[in-house]
């Protein structure tokens, strides 16, 4: 009954998300080999793969494989985790004998009990590894099982539509697809995660045949913009908004979001381009997702009641409908610009993120009166940024105004502070384990864990800003996501299994990585003479390290957004769920770093 209940307990932390929660759950049932659960150990491994933990997640599924009985899901959950090595390697033969181990165990999976789900990722994989021939018999196959479940069920069933779609892709029947794919799109066209995980699939299969993905458009995932610009006329330091313009600007923005299939937005909502875009993403039924450089009742104070009590109304109801809300602070305005542009970068960052996770298109939707910025985070310094990415700005010019504008409030001076914040990346990792050490051992585990600090320190010794370690903790503070990045992987990997074996330590020994990144205070401490760093960023870096799974580094979502900004195209951040944080911290959205 007490393994019936944690299965239970595992599942509905998978369907939150919480992949982390589902292994802890799963895994210490597994502890006890001789009583080890096949539900459970499946589960474990399941997380694992899903976090994008896939080295773990294939060590595991080599402990516990002598448990999990040769079942339809067991054999296509180690057929998963093939497929994922095949799809990550860059040698030829190495990508060709994973997706061979991937395509067989698929079949293996697939005579259990002939289901289309197994023999159309058996096909796919039979085209990357470039068996043409069993390719085309097993699409085939896939046609025929969809022609008899098509009898069967009632309604609409999306992956019928897809797994069909799919097969007459690999088939070469391109002009067969798009009913199939519409139809899909139509009953579902707010799932984006579905949409999502298809068009990938479906591109793969056009990238290995080299044909365009024109034949698969109706299924790709919505457009994903930022948004900003000028505020209304007297807000900002530049001309602004005319009312009398309002409604002319509205329905440009209306044109473009149509055109381009714009679903999702994320910008912040001051009086002007950005309450409007907003409204206008909200009427057509999109995903609006805000970010505030402080809090809610400060921008609202300082950035919209100016501008009157309507548009008071209109940032309200935009904060109610809106899909998320994250704000750089949680508290006052303190009068300096920084978090002003940390905002403008966290727009773009989550806007390109999300359109690269989705595998769609990304634009910023930009009202702008073709003056330059005042400061780092004004709408043409953004404008530059994005162009850095190669992305694209759709510029909608905002006319010069006639009238004489809102009066901004000003900053009181008594809300000016001595310390400044200043954006840094941050670091929080653990060894797990540590504290079943026996006491023999610890000796040589602390004086091979100071070594290889003492490496890591000397290799990035002009990056690390601050460096604090406790017993198997270590706290860093860095300038650049980018520095962070390649010091949290090097982390993991401090740590080998020659190493841990030589020692007699405990294999599943490691170190579990965080990272985050925000607007901290930077102060003098007299007592070490040293500079140091706090704040509420701090606080919550430090709880998240219990969070990632040991050999792994989650980042959080400003610092993928970042790292997308900064680094594009060199680590990529793969979306692992919304967590919740010890000691009643709150839950946040994780991703699991890794490099391409």
């Amino acid at each position: 009954m007490q393994l019936e209940s944690l299965a239970c307990q595992a599942r509905e932390l998978l369907k939150k998300g919480d992949f982390v929660g589902v292994y802890d759950v799963a895994y210490k049932a597994l502890e006890d080999q001789g009583s080890a659960d096949p539900t459970l150990a499946h589960l474990a491994v399941l997380s694992l793969a899903r976090s994008g933990a896939t080295t773990q997640a294939e060590q595991l599924y080599r402990k516990v494989k002598d448990i999990l009985p040769p079942t339809e899901e067991n054999l296509s959950l180690e057929a998963r985790l093939y497929k994922d090595q095949c799809l990550k390697a860059k040698d030829p033969e190495i990508k060709t004998s994973l997706g061979k181990k991937a395509r067989d165990l698929y079949l293996e999976a697939y005579r259990i009990n002939r289901d289309y789900y197994p023999a159309i990722n058996a096909a796919t994989l039979s085209l990357i590894i470039g068996d043409n021939k069993s390719c085309h018999r097993l699409a085939r196959e896939v046609l025929k099982l969809c022609n008899q479940s098509s009898s069967t069920y009632n309604g609409e069933d999306y992956y019928l539509d897809v797994t069909r779609a799919e097969a007459n892709l690999l088939l070469g029947n391109e002009g067969a697809i798009a009913p199939m794919l519409s139809h899909a799109y139509r009953g579902h066209s707010h799932d984006y995660g579905k949409l999502s995980t298809t068009w990938k699939q479906l591109s793969l299969i056009c990238e290995q045949r080299g044909i365009s993905t024109d034949c698969i458009q109706d299924i790709q995932p919505p457009t994903v913009i930022a948004f900003m610009g000028q505020t209304i006329h007297g807000m900002g330091k530049s001309p602004g908004i005319d009312p009398a313009d309002e409604e002319t600007l509205r329905k440009q923005i209306r044109n473009l979001l149509e055109k381009h299939n714009i679903k999702i937005a994320f910008g912040a909502l001051a009086c002007g381009a950005d309450l409007m875009v907003a409204e206008e993403i909200l009427k057509q039924k999109g995903e609006l997702n805000v970010i505030l450089p402080f809090s809610r009742e400060e921008f609202k104070r300082t950035s919209v009641s100016p501008a009157g009590p309507a548009w008071e109304e209109k940032f309200d109801r935009a904060l109610e409908r809106a899909a998320s809300v994250y704000e750089i602070v949680e508290d006052a305005y303190t009068g300096y610009d920084l978090l002003y542009e940390a905002c403008s970068l966290q727009i773009m960052g989550l806007a390109y993120l999300r359109s690269q996770t989705l595998g769609s298109q990304a634009f910023q939707v930009v009202l702008w009166n073709g003056q330059p910025s005042a400061s780092p985070g004004g709408t043409a310094a953004a404008m530059q940024q994005w162009e850095t990415l190669g992305q694209q700005n759709l510029v909608i010019p905002v006319p010069e105004p006639r009238s004489k504008g809102v009066t901004p409030l000003p900053v009181a001076a008594s809300q000016k502070i001595e310390l400044k914040r200043h954006m840094k990346a941050m670091i929080f990792a653990d060894v797990k384990g540590y504290s079943s050490l026996k006491e023999k051992q610890l000796p040589q585990f602390i004086s091979r864990w100071f070594h290889h600090l003492e490496q890591v320190f000397n290799n990035h010794s002009g990056e690390i800003l601050f460096a604090n370690t406790w017993g198997d903790a270590i706290y860093l503070v860095m300038d650049s996501v980018s520095s962070a990045a390649r010091v949290s992987l090097e982390l993991t990997r401090i740590f080998s299994d020659q190493e841990l074996a030589e020692l007699a330590l405990p294999e599943d020994l490691g170190l579990r990585v965080a990272t985050h990144v925000g607007p901290i205070f930077e102060g003098h401490n007299p007592l070490t003479g040293k500079k140091e760093y706090f704040g509420t960023h701090v606080n919550k870096t430090a709880r998240l390290e219990p969070c990632t799974p040991v050999g792994s580094v989650y980042v959080t979502e400003p610092f993928a957004a970042l790292i997308s900004i900064e680094a594009a195209g060199v680590y990529r951040c793969e979306y692992v769920g919304n967590h919740p944080l010890p000691k009643n911290f709150g839950r946040i959205r994780m991703y699991h770093l890794g490099e391409n």
